[in-house]
């Protein structure tokens, strides 16, 4: 049978050869393209609006900074995960891997905590690790991330995993709070002392993958950390951190599980949790992504975090007690079933809650995500105990209403409601503030369009 020839069609929509002379996209980098790019710009708004109405304070610090600053506080043994800059004689300098400990030195170099409030900071851009190459990971990524600087409380815990669980539930990604806590230096110093023990007795030793083997003696908590399955076979039969915690560390993480239960945040007590960077204490938790049924969709985590309260300390600052989040955003973009259905919602006007005393902020905080879900535009101000200053910050960003709650009202089961621009009061049901505050938006969307026809018809 003769061969036939190729049109001259088929040869012009035939794809030419890549030059060689074209250069390469580096290894574990990512080029944006297209729809790619507005998908990738809705994330970091939703990041943006998502720190706007829980009041973090946005922060921008360099992408290069000192390696002074990094290697006490990083991960253990991973320099070589360091991207080294060629500067000044005077001090090498890394592109950062983190962006936690450039938000301390701006905290401490900018004296942000002279004013003896709790600092809530939000900051967002690129970090770099030069990291073994898997699926889900990049050697630049983006993160989105969120600190409080001088709060101790559990309750600070149950803020920031409150904000991520549903900064994902709004992305329509399904996730399980993983958390464990793995006590202070004094807790994980006798704990580490008997782990060792564990795994140096006779045989275990010998069944660790070999980059365990080199950590036993260096930091043998991040053996529980082991995707192995013959350490992960191994790590069952070993003491669990949760038996050697201090009275202080049990009560603070107890009293943080009992916030994530009233908040109904579906979560899983990991004790072989114990994250990667070395300046974490009590609380640590990781977001990871589940199936419809509930089953875990991978072992890659889309963002994690925990207190670090030893960290200001550390890098010159007086001891101050602090915790943060971070989102990896490729990794939470990639995740997403149906990109084109991301519509960004409308401003409303805004609901500002208000409150006293730390029963009256867990109790606001769960009517913050009730009128949150329900569709209002709802903003607070929980790292203020000064009930005049958050009705100064209402004041200021315009709310129309404010809802204020403090012991009286939970004992009654009320909350007072003020009309910020007549400043006029009345006590609601609490159970019934949101049909209190439904009916007010339809009284003043009437006043508009009453003034609206008195403008157009001489009335008034």
């Amino acid at each position: 049978m003769p061969r036939r020839k190729k049109s001259a069609l088929s040869a012009a929509l035939k794809p030419e050869r890549r030059s060689e002379k074209i250069p390469n996209r580096l290894l574990g980098m990512k080029d944006w393209v297209g729809a790619e790019c507005r998908y990738f710009d809705f994330v970091v708004g939703k990041a943006n609006e998502f720190a706007k109405i829980y009041s973090f304070t946005p922060i921008k610090t360099p992408i290069m900074e000192s390696y002074d600053l990094y290697k006490k506080s990083t991960r253990h043994n991973t320099e070589r995960e360091f991207y080294a800059v060629e500067g000044e004689k005077s001090g090498k300098m890394i592109l950062r891997p983190e962006i936690t400990q450039g938000v301390i030195r701006a905290y401490l170099e900018n004296n942000l905590g002279e004013s003896g409030l709790p600092a809530r900071m939000f900051s967002l851009g690129p970090i770099f690790r030069h990291e073994k190459l898997q699926t889900g990971h990049y050697r630049e990524s983006t993160q989105m991330n969120l600190e409080i600087i001088g709060e101790d409380k559990p309750l600070a815990e149950a803020l920031l995993i409150t904000v991520a669980h549903n900064f994902f539930a709004e992305l329509g990604i399904k996730i399980q709070v993983q958390i464990n806590s793995i006590g202070n230096s004094e807790c994980r110093r006798e704990y580490g002392n008997k782990l060792l023990a564990f795994y140096k007795e006779r045989g275990r030793r010998s069944k660790l993958c070999n980059l365990c083997k080199n950590n036993l003696g260096r930091n043998v908590l991040s053996l529980l950390d082991c995707s192995e399955d013959a350490c992960v076979k191994l790590r069952e039969e070993a003491p669990q951190i949760a038996d050697y915690l201090s009275v202080e560390s049990r009560e603070h993480f107890t009293k943080t599980l009992e916030f994530l239960d009233e908040l109904n945040i579906n979560y899983n007590f990991n004790p072989y949790l114990v994250r990667g960077l070395s300046y974490y204490n009590d609380t640590v938790f990781e977001f990871w992504p589940i199936n419809d049924d509930g089953s875990i969709l991978g072992k890659i985590a889309l963002g994690g975090g925990g207190r670090y309260d030893s960290l200001v300390e550390s890098l010159g600052g007086i001891p101050t007690p602090a915790i943060g989040l971070a989102i990896g955003l490729e990794r939470t973009l990639a995740k997403i079933k149906d990109k084109q259905l991301l519509i960004n919602k409308q401003e409303n006007d805004i609901v500002f809650i208000a409150q006293l005393g730390d029963q009256a902020k867990l109790k606001s905080l769960q009517l913050f995500e009730d009128l949150r879900a329900a569709g209002f535009n709802v903003r607070q101000s929980f790292a203020s105990d000064s009930l005049k200053i958050q009705l100064e910050e209402a004041t200021l960003m315009q709310a129309k209403t404010s809802l204020i709650l403090g012991k009286k009202e939970i004992m009654d089961g009320t909350i007072l409601m003020r009309d910020m621009d007549s400043g006029a009061q009345e006590t609601v049901i609490y159970k019934k503030i949101k049909e209190r505050l439904s009916k007010k938006d339809k009284l003043i969307e009437k006043r508009l369009n009453n003034r609206k026809e008195g403008g157009l018809y001489g009335g008034l």
